[in-house]
């Protein structure tokens, strides 16, 4: 019998949705054992979030600075043949729950020699949150052989305001009456399920080389050029920022309270401002360096790190 271990973190449920899609083809079958274990913080993040809380952890998730957990429900010795890892991006990094279970003994009892799929809920940002995974499964000695990515299909705009919604005001279904349902797209849900078909052949064939291309073919790998280049501004500012916050103290630090109040206003407004040319900026990077977006996307539609 083969087994599977599922690790995850979720609030919203969006996450198990997107295991559940992609395991679908291996839940009533008899010759597999999937082990699911929800990755949960000693203290629980609130959900909804007050917005004041939701960017104080910023800059502890962009350092990946390790919190302490709920001890792990499974046994770490025991000897799985697949790794499933599904979380969220936050602030472009691997959302900290998940980051600090990447940093533990248990990690790297469970995760060493072993294949690695990924699997990502988000808004539409998650190249940054994923390298930083690449570096983690890296040091632990993991393989990763896939990533499937389930992202909010709206503009950048309009998902800036149902994202908001949905954490802060918990609204899942449409907000204000007219901005759309924030989350995962149906159609990308029943896309996985044939994926999931594929990663049952490379898992009994010990062979995961076509898994990834299949992954693309399905669309599961969504990327867009101008969030790419507004990503990559992200990744260059946000680590400066953090800093200058931590300066006044550890999560929660009332010394702290006026700068991360700053961060949250400043962060929408940029997005703001910027989209509109980021995106124009986007349309004309293939016509003055022809070739590079290409590159770039190909690079992140692939499991390897850069050198």
């Amino acid at each position: 019998m083969k087994k599977i271990l599922v690790i995850y973190f979720t609030q919203t449920g969006q996450a198990k949705s997107a295991i559940d899609a992609s395991l679908k083809s291996f839940v009533q079958d008899s010759n597999y054992e999937i082990d699911y274990e929800l990755i949960s913080p000693k203290v629980p993040f609130s959900y909804p979030w007050g917005y004041q809380e939701f960017m104080d952890a910023f800059p502890e998730n962009v350092f990946g600075i390790p919190m302490e957990l709920q001890p792990l429900k499974i046994n770490p010795e025991k000897n799985y043949d697949l790794i499933v890892i599904a979380y969220q991006p936050w602030f472009l990094s691997v959302c900290r729950p998940i980051s600090s279970f990447l940093q533990t003994p248990e990690a790297k009892k469970l995760l060493n020699g072993k294949p690695v799929i990924t699997i990502i809920n988000c808004r539409n940002m998650w190249l940054g949150a994923q390298e930083k995974m690449k570096k983690y499964l890296k040091d632990l000695n993991a393989n990763l052989v896939g990533n499937l990515v389930f992202p909010d299909h709206s503009s950048n705009l309009t998902s800036l305001v149902t994202v908001l919604a949905f954490e802060l005001k918990g609204v899942k279904e449409k907000f204000m009456g007219f901005f759309p349902r924030y989350g995962i797209n149906q159609k990308d849900l029943d896309a996985a399920s044939g994926v999931g078909e594929e990663i049952k052949s490379c898992l009994e064939k010990n062979n995961y080389s076509s898994l990834q291309p299949k992954i693309v073919q399905a669309n599961l790998n969504f990327l867009r050029a101008n969030i790419m280049i507004m990503e990559g501004r992200g990744r260059a500012m946000f680590p400066i920022y953090a800093n200058y916050i931590r300066k006044k103290g550890n999560s929660g630090n009332p010394a702290r309270k006026t700068r991360v109040r700053i961060f949250g206003i400043v962060l929408p407004t940029a997005i703001l401002l910027l989209s509109p040319i980021i995106t124009i900026v986007a349309r004309l990077t293939p016509i003055i360096v022809p070739g590079k977006m290409k590159r770039e996307i190909a690079y992140y539609q692939q499991t390897g790190l850069k050198s």
